[in-house]
């Protein structure tokens, strides 16, 4: 028999979804560990004693590592554009829709969950009575996808599932399934189930008919995972974070041994030592002696294998390890930045990619359930993420305004200003400068005329 009967196209449909499962359980798990570490919360490196001091020590680098990318990704935010060189009324709706689901904010949840889990995804819910949608984070442990065989970005149903607990603090499962329909519409479902038993169909919240050809859910990866439908996390292998862990909790253990050293006595028994009015120590005989347990090396190796740990790990995730005492960002110049954070640039280059490619499927979808239209394409605006250098910046706008190479709007726009509201804002403060100056001209005028008077009248 041909060995191609051994291969997974010739499974049983049970043994296929067994496996399916079984994937899905190993990512919950993985997802799990992350946000558990994310959180500070780590294996212990150290076994700890019954009655003994506790010297594991987490040095959270997950943290730092997933929030150095959140922050290089949307910490300095992202401008779109419908129309170029114009405002449109579609711009307007669309800024003031996400201003209502505070923008920022959400960006910013979305990076930090996308690097901690791999994925994100996105939830659009339009709500009666209210002219802008919602966007919901979804976290992607609540998450299921099923997609074609053959296409994996072809997507056939959502199932989000997560538990609730009522006022009684009994726990209710609630599962809402996404679901492509034959005419080329979804459908939403909601189902309940109590206490572990069978789904059924919520009866405050029946079925809805979603008659749109796309989904009300926009996903993607954090980073690219090429013949997978899950992306790639900042924190896929955390090893490294526990060896720094346990390097770190070694230190501390010897630190806190020899902080409190034990005494040695030799040559006498315990009663034989005497101790005088002054407190010196009186030993029985000469060959009698009494001392404390040192350190015999120092702990520079340790401390140093430590940096190497650390520095290891932030050059495998691409983030640069400085040094305060050695490096002062703000002295460095624009191209010395690129250089510095050249790895990390790259990196957030590649995840702009990525979620970019949501906003501008975000934004289509609010627009089409808005009725302004199903193409709109949305242009991103992407600030530099670097430090700034507020005086080479300063010298590099009065160049390009002095020398006609670029517009007010364009470096309004560079320093993520918003060039109507400025206008607008200028014009007023103009306008009310005027009225204060006019204000003084008309008192001085006044007590022109009226010294004026008082002259004439006492001639």
């Amino acid at each position: 028999m041909s060995s191609l009967y051994n291969t997974d196209q010739y499974l049983s449909a049970a043994t296929f979804e067994y496996r399916k499962q079984a994937e899905e359980d190993e990512r919950l798990k993985n997802i799990a560990r992350a946000w558990a570490y994310y959180n500070g919360q780590h294996d212990k490196a150290l076994k700890v004693v019954t009655g003994q001091p506790d010297d594991n020590v987490v040095i959270n680098l997950a943290r730092f590592l997933v929030n150095k990318g959140a922050s290089f990704l949307f910490g300095k935010g992202v401008e779109f554009e419908l129309a170029e060189g114009e405002r449109t009324p579609e711009e307007e709706w669309l800024d003031d829709a996400w201003r209502r689901n505070r923008k920022n904010t959400l960006l910013n949840r979305l990076a930090i969950s996308g690097g901690v889990t791999g994925h994100v995804f996105l939830k659009i819910v339009p709500e009666d009575g209210r002219p802008y949608p919602r966007l919901i984070s979804i976290e992607p442990e609540y998450v299921r996808v099923f997609w074609e065989a053959e296409d994996i970005e072809s997507v056939w149903r959502y199932r989000i599932q997560w538990t609730e607990f009522d006022r009684d603090q009994k726990a209710l499962e609630r599962r809402q399934d996404i679901e492509r329909q034959a005419n080329d519409t979804w459908r939403i479902t909601n189902l309940i189930a109590r206490g572990g038993g069978r789904w059924m169909e919520d009866p405050d919240n029946p079925p809805v008919a979603w008659k749109y050809p796309f989904a009300p859910i926009v996903d993607c990866q954090n980073m690219v995972n090429p013949g997978s439908y899950w992306g790639i996390g900042d924190l896929e292998d955390l090893s490294e974070q526990d060896a720094i862990n346990y390097v770190a909790s070694k230190v501390q253990r010897i630190l806190r041994y020899h902080a409190h050293p034990k005494t040695v006595g030799k040559g006498f028994m315990g009663e034989d030592v005497k101790v005088s009015e002054d407190q010196t120590i009186i030993l029985p005989g000469k060959e009698s002696d009494l001392f404390n347990l040192e350190m015999q090396s120092d702990l520079a190796a340790a401390l140093g294998f430590l940096d190497r740990l650390i520095n290891m790990w932030m050059r495998t995730e691409r983030v640069p390890n400085l040094d305060p005492a050695q490096v002062s960002v703000g002295a460095l110049s624009g191209f010395a930045l690129k250089v510095l954070y050249g790895d990390l640039l790259e990196k957030t280059e590649v995840k702009r990619s990525t979620y970019g490619d949501m906003l501008v499927e975000v934004n289509r979808r609010m627009l089409a359930l808005n009725g302004m239209g199903e193409e709109n394409y949305t242009t991103l605006h992407w600030p530099s993420p670097l430090p700034e250098d507020w005086e080479e910046q300063k010298a590099r706008d009065e160049f390009e305004l002095g020398n006609e190479v670029t517009s007010v709007e364009t470096v309004r726009a560079r320093r993520g200003l918003d060039n109507e509201v400025e206008k607008q804002r200028i014009a007023a403060e103009q306008a009310e400068r005027n009225t204060r100056e006019g204000n003084v001209g008309a008192m001085l005028m006044q007590d022109f005329f009226t010294n004026r008077q008082r002259e004439e009248g006492g001639r």
